[in-house]
């Protein structure tokens, strides 16, 4: 440990090096579908969201992104 690594933060990254790629790839989504829940619910965060990955990906990318979760375009988004 580290001095600047807390007895907690050593371990968190005990626990994540013992599960496995699967465990992982199922706590990612998990936690994706988390916030996709929290920006669904809140439609200047959805509009915040959008804008902030249009400027970072291609358009094509970010509507890829939001057909996988079943999220509409907001109107007023161009």
């Amino acid at each position: 440990m580290s001095d600047h690594e807390s007895a907690t933060e050593a371990y968190r990254r005990k626990i994540a090096w013992q599960r496995t790629p699967e465990e992982n790839m199922r706590l990612f989504v998990q936690l994706q579908r988390q916030a996709f829940e929290v920006l669904e619910a809140c439609p200047d965060a959805m509009d915040h969201f959008i804008r902030r990955n249009h400027r970072k990906r291609r358009q094509s990318e970010v509507d890829k992104l939001l057909r996988r979760h079943g999220i509409s375009r907001p109107p007023s988004c161009p």
